[in-house]
C-alpha cells in the first residue's frame, strides 16, 4: 500500500496503473457520484470545477464527453491540503484513492467511474501550470460563474467562450484528440506510470520538467497568436519541491490551547520544520488598542517555543512584511486571519512562487471562548 501525506496523518491507498483503453463513463452512475463528491467539495470552501474536456462536453453539449473515460477536475494549488483532508471523509463515504501522482494529479473512483482531479500550481502572478501538458491563465480560475449541469452547481470561467476558443480553437465541433483504445496507446501509457511512480524525487521533477518544455513552447506561440500578453517571470521548475520543506505561520497565541497545538500539528505535517511567528504585543495594542492580551510576548514566545511540533519561533508585527524575510516553502493560515495585511501577504507568496493554504478551526475552541468562560466565573 502506498501512503500519502495530509495534515491528519498518513492516507493509505493502492496506487494502481489505470487502463482506460475499453472505458466509457456511465452517465447515471458518474451523475450520481458527481453529486455527492459536490457536496464534500463545496463544504470545504475550495475553488474548483470541471477542466479541459470535460468542461467542453458540459457547455457545448450540456453532456459528458462520449469517448472520455473519467470526469476531469481542477483545483488550486493553495487548496491542495484542504482536500486532502477531505479525503479520508470521502474515503469513507465510498470514494476511493486510486491514484496519486507527485507533480499533482489524484484519481477517484466510484460505482467504477473516474474522477481525475488536477492541482493547478502557479508559475507566474497570471498562469497556472497542470505538471502535465496545460497552462491556463488565472483569470479563467478567479473570474468564474456558477453553471448547473444535472442538479450540480459548477464553477466555469466567466469567459467560456473567449477561454475556450483560446486553448482549443473552434470547440464547438466534437473532435477526438485523445485516444485510449489500442495495444500501442495502452502500453505507452501503462509505462508512463509505471515510470513515474518508481522514479525518485530529483530524476521525476527534471524529467516532468524537460518534458514540459515543449508544452510550455506551443502555450507561449498561443498567447502570441492571440496577442495575449506573456508574463517574463514563469519558472517550469516551480513544481520542484526542497528536500526539506519550510512550513511557517503567524499568531498571537495569547491563551495557548487544544485549538493552536493542533494547528502546530496539522502544519507539521505538511512539511519538515515548522517555523511560528508570534505578534509582538506593543502591535497588537497599536492596531487593536482594545484588544486584552494577558501574557507578554516574551512569554507568549517561550509557550510556543515549548510546543514539541514547532522547530523555530520568532517575533513579528506586520504578517505582510514578515513573510518577506522568513526562508519558507508553505505559508500555513486559519479561516478567520483574513484582514488586509494577510491578503496582503497571500498575494505576496503568489507573486514570489511560495505555497499557501488554509487550516480548518478545530471545533469548539478558540482564544475569544476561553476568555469569555474565564470571564465569566471569575465575575461570579
Amino acid at each position: 500500500m502506498a501512503k500519502l501525506k495530509t495534515s491528519k496523518g498518513y492516507l493509505s491507498y493502492k496506487n494502481s496503473l489505470l487502463d482506460f483503453s475499453s472505458k466509457v463513463i456511465d452517465e447515471s452512475m458518474m451523475t450520481m457520484n458527481l453529486r455527492e463528491l459536490s457536496v464534500y467539495l463545496d463544504k470545504i470552501g475550495i475553488n474548483w470545477g470541471p477542466a479541459f474536456g470535460t468542461l467542453i462536453g458540459i457547455v457545448r453539449n450540456d453532456n459528458y464527453i462520449p469517448w472520455s473515460p473519467n470526469f476531469d477536475i481542477y483545483i488550486l494549488k493553495e487548496d491542495e491540503e484542504r482536500f486532502k483532508d477531505v479525503l479520508w471523509i470521502l474515503n469513507d463515504n465510498g470514494f476511493e484513492l486510486v491514484r496519486y501522482e507527485r507533480r499533482g494529479l489524484y484519481y477517484l473512483k466510484k460505482r467504477g467511474e473516474y474522477f481525475k482531479i488536477f492541482v493547478l500550481h502557479k508559475i507566474s502572478y497570471d498562469i497556472r501550470h497542470t505538471g502535465g501538458s496545460d497552462f491556463i491563465h488565472e483569470k479563467y480560475l478567479q473570474d468564474t460563474t456558477k453553471w448547473e449541469f444535472r442538479g450540480v452547481m459548477l464553477n466555469i470561467p466567466s469567459e467560456v467562450n473567449e477561454y475556450l476558443t483560446f486553448q482549443y480553437g473552434d470547440w464547438t465541433k466534437p473532435i477526438q484528440t485523445v485516444f485510449y483504445k489500442g495495444k500501442v496507446n495502452k502500453w505507452k501509457r501503462l509505462l508512463t506510470m509505471c515510470i513515474q511512480d518508481i522514479l525518485p524525487d530529483f530524476l521525476y521533477y527534471e524529467w516532468i520538467c524537460q518534458c514540459k518544455k515543449s508544452d510550455f513552447n506551443r502555450f507561449r506561440d498561443l498567447c502570441i497568436r492571440s496577442k495575449y500578453p506573456m508574463p517574463h517571470d514563469f519558472e517550469l521548475s516551480s513544481i520542484r519541491p526542497r528536500k526539506h520543506k519550510r512550513v511557517f505561520t503567524v499568531g498571537v497565541y495569547d491563551i495557548l490551547h487544544k485549538g493552536h497545538i493542533e494547528l502546530f500539528r496539522r502544519a507539521k505535517g505538511l512539511g519538515d520544520y515548522l517555523i511560528v511567528a508570534v505578534q509582538d504585543g506593543d502591535t497588537i495594542k497599536k492596531y487593536k488598542p482594545q484588544a486584552q492580551v494577558l501574557n507578554s510576548t516574551e512569554d507568549r514566545v517561550y509557550m510556543v517555543k515549548s510546543v514539541k511540533y514547532v522547530n523555530e519561533t520568532i517575533v513579528y508585527q506586520d504578517v505582510d512584511e514578515i513573510v518577506k524575510h522568513v526562508d519558507f516553502d508553505l505559508f500555513v493560515t486559519g479561516p478567520d486571519q483574513i484582514h488586509s495585511g494577510f491578503q496582503r501577504a497571500i498575494r505576496w507568496c503568489e507573486d514570489n512562487g511560495k505555497d499557501f493554504t488554509v487550516l480548518a478551526r478545530t471545533d469548539g475552541i478558540s482564544s475569544s471562548k476561553l476568555k469569555k468562560i474565564i470571564s465569566e466565573k471569575t465575575n461570579r
